[in-house]
């Protein structure tokens, strides 16, 4: 089984320590996505890497990430396939996807339903300094658990779901659109939640995390 990370690129500084960390996964398959304004083009010499220009001149900057997970979703994503979303900052702990493999095994020989799971995620040491409001995010963890499936309880690194699933569903176009999309689908699907696997936010942002 192989696992589809999608990630909207703005930050090129992690392009390389992004890379580097998720081909210590193992069991992914890489889809960076970049806006169609963009002076250059990524390439990649990875296989199981693979760039995507999407069509977003003129949009707002903050609406970029969200319009870009949309255009994936419309366009690219398979029926049969799990898919993640992963911000050009984030990290994941290793072994991931082998503990979220493991999890989902374990809960599919019980007959659970295995459309959409909803992973942990920490989120460092501490706020950094001489932020602007709007990103001086908390490091209270966010765990895995259907009652924190609201806006501010939960990001949208946190969920993997079926292509066949995720295409029915849009992120609203919201500064909190992440939170509002998964607890559309949470509260419309059943859910499996591994608290015990755990995304790493805004790894690469300078100050947050004792590495």
């Amino acid at each position: 089984m192989k696992f589809n990370v999608v990630t909207p690129m703005a930050r090129f500084e992690n392009v390389k320590p992004l890379l580097n960390m998720l081909k210590e996964q193992e069991i992914v398959n890489w889809h960076v996505v970049t806006d169609d304004d963009l002076k250059f083009r990524l390439e990649f010499d990875e296989t199981w890497v693979k760039s995507y220009i999407c069509p977003n001149a003129g949009n707002d900057f903050w609406a970029r990430s969200n319009l870009s997970l949309n255009w994936f979703i419309e366009n690219h994503m398979l029926d049969d396939e799990y898919y993640c979303f992963l911000n050009d900052d984030d990290a994941y702990e290793p072994n991931f996807f082998k503990n979220l493999e493991e999890n989902l095994q374990i809960s599919k020989s019980l007959g659970l339903s295995d459309d959409v799971m909803i992973s942990a995620m920490e989120r460092g040491d501490r706020t950094p300094e001489g932020l602007v409001p709007e990103k001086r995010h908390p490091t209270n963890r966010l765990s895995a658990h259907p009652g924190h499936m609201h806006v501010g309880g939960v990001g949208v690194e946190q969920i993997i779901a079926k292509g066949s699933l995720m295409k029915r569903y849009r992120i609203p176009i919201d500064v909190y659109g992440d939170g509002m999309f998964i607890q559309k689908i949470t509260s419309e699907n059943n859910a499996l939640y591994f608290d015990n696997v755990n995304v790493w936010f805004n790894y690469y942002e300078p100050g947050r995390w004792d590495k």
